[in-house]
This record gives C-alpha cells, structure tokens and sequence, in this order.
C-alpha cells in the first residue's frame, strides 16, 4: 500500500517512497513542525522487527544526535511513532548520488579520489573526538551532496558520512567478541576477527580500503564469497597501489600502504593526522592521470599464498556448518595472532 500523502506520528507528511530494505522503509517527507524536507527511517509496518533491528536504528539515533559537522549527515529528530509504535529516524534530506553510484557514472580522477578522502577523513576526526566509530566507512556510505552554487571540491560535490547503523560510541556497550561487524571488502583485519578492542585506527583502515578502491577500481582483498574475503583480510598483506598503478607518487603510495597495514599500530595515529597527510600528497596527485581500464591482478595475487588459500579453503568450510562457526571464527583470530 502507498503511503504517499499519509501523516506519520502526527508529524511527517510522506512525500514518496526513495528506498527499501530487509525490514526498513526510506521515505521522502515533510517535516511539520520545522518545515523541512526529511529523509525518514523506520521499520516497514508489516515486517516488525528483531530487538537487535529495534536498537541499531534507535543507537543510530543516539549517535548522530551528537555529532555535529558539514561532513556527516544530521539527525533531526528519532523516537517512536505514537500511532504506529515503529522507531524512527529522520534526517536531513540530501539531493546528490553515494560514492558507489558516481564511480559507476564518471570515476573520480586521483587527486579527486585523495581529495574527498581528505574530507571524509576530516569527518571521521569529528565522529572519534566524539567517541564515536563508524565501522562501515565505504563508497556506499559516502553521500556526494550536489553543490549549490560554487563548490568547496573539484569534483563538485560535498562528502557526507551516512549510516551509522553500525557506528560504537564509548558510553554503549562494546560488541561481544564473536561478532563480525562491517562490509568484509572495506572492514579492517580486526573487524574480521570479531575483536572486541575496534577503535578508530579501524575505521582507518576501511577509508584507505575506499581510497584503494577509487585509484585502482577494486578494493584491496577480493575473494570469491565474504568468507573468502575476511580469510584474505588475516592472512594476506594489501597490495601496494605501486603494484597496481606504478605511476602513483611515492608518498601517496606510502600513506595508503601504511593505512592498510594489518597491524593497527602501524596506521597513521588518528583521523586529524591522516588528513593532514592526505593534504600534503594532493599536490602530487593531481599531477598524475590515471587512465580508466582492467586493473585485474595477476592470478597468483588474485589467490595469494597456498597458506592463504587452505586457509580460505577451511574457513569456508567450517562457516558452511553452523555448529562450526566459532571454529571458523577462531581460526580466522589465531590467523592474526
């Protein structure tokens, strides 16, 4: 059924539909009291929702209600409908495309790609000052905002950090080991274990995972399924971008190496670091073109080691049997050891 023209909650006139997920519905609509043209989370009527469900939307809330910067969406008002009961969130309505979307339409050139991270990075210096990690930083979680007159970027577009769905703030209890939190393709070695201690080196790694990406078309670790993914992610070294493009600057090809290392210690400190980094290699790279085309691997990068692969192989297996899930688990922890 339509809900175009209904009054949610006494409050949110619906304008259309924009977006639909496994238990959530997105619409355009009204704000009533303010005026403002919102984009509305809540959980689809005739699908209910799993407690977990209820508290990621309600947390996500909870989260944005505290940060405050040009780079990361805002929050307008969360709660309850009273005539529904269903959670909701509304935020600001963006008009433009996610960074997955633009990729797709026109690739970003290099120095582009270094300048957004470079606000994005600024952003997430804001979310960690604040206590808060994302925990999902990919190119589907960064909103391009179309400019309106002159444009602060080359590209045209304001970067904004979406979905916090997943986000951890330090007053909010910490997920229980075991659990395997992110997008396998961008999360960092840890995410991958289901470590407890993820901090903010870890949403690091995932933006050096996106810039990766931006420069040579594919993320770092690619396998055949996640779980193929997430062996990769312990038990292989990121290429460097050098590998790639050999034409990359020295010192941007440094930077992301060291953004993806393994090891969280050895990633630039925090975010507020990292964009001063990024900001030093962008002279460089908007000197250098990068042509569009393959970037494929050579079979035996594609694969790895043979260690790699039994790996792969194991964990694969042992996640196909739900009883052995923990196994999988500690054999990817004892592989990052």
């Amino acid at each position: 059924m339509s809900m175009e023209g209904q009054c949610l909650g006494g409050r949110f006139e619906v304008e259309r539909e924009v977006g639909r997920g496994g238990v959530g519905v997105v619409y355009r609509a009204r704000d009533l009291e303010t005026g403002r043209t919102v984009a509305l989370k809540v959980v689809a009527a005739e699908a209910g929702m799993a407690p977990e469900e209820e508290e990621r939307l309600m947390s996500e809330g909870r989260v944005l209600q505290d940060l405050d910067h040009p780079g990361i969406v805002k929050v307008i008002s969360s709660g309850v409908l009273p005539d529904t009961s269903q959670p909701y969130l509304a935020m600001e309505w963006l008009e433009g495309e996610d960074l997955a979307a633009r990729q797709s339409r026109e690739p970003l050139t290099l120095g582009e790609s270094v300048e957004l991270t470079m606000h994005v990075a600024r952003a997430l210096g804001a979310a960690h000052a604040a206590g808060v990690i994302h925990r999902d930083i990919k190119p589907g979680n960064i909103f391009l905002v179309a400019a309106n007159g002159e444009s602060q970027t080359t590209f045209g577009a304001q970067p904004k950090l979406v979905d916090f769905g997943v986000a951890k703030s330090d007053d909010m209890r910490v997920t229980q080991t075991g659990d395997i939190v992110g997008t396998p393709a961008y999360m960092s070695p840890e995410q991958a274990r289901g470590d407890a201690a993820v901090d903010a080196r870890s949403d690091i790694y995932s933006l050096g995972a996106t810039l990766f990406e931006l420069i040579t078309r594919r993320p770092p670790h690619v396998g055949p399924s996640h779980i193929a993914t997430l062996a990769r992610l312990v038990t292989t070294a990121a290429p460097r971008l050098s590998e790639i493009r050999p034409e990359i600057p020295p010192i941007l090809d440094d930077l992301v190496y060291h953004m993806l290392a393994t090891s969280p210690s050895e990633r630039p400190e925090n975010a507020q670091q990292l964009s001063k980094q990024l900001e030093e290699s962008l002279a460089d790279a908007q000197r250098v073109s990068i042509p569009p085309g393959s970037t494929d691997l050579s079979l035996s990068q594609r694969l790895g080691s043979s260690a790699s692969r039994l790996v792969t192989s194991i964990v694969a297996i042992n996640f196909s049997k739900g009883s052995s899930r923990e196994r999988a688990l500690e054999l990817l922890r004892s592989r990052g050891a």
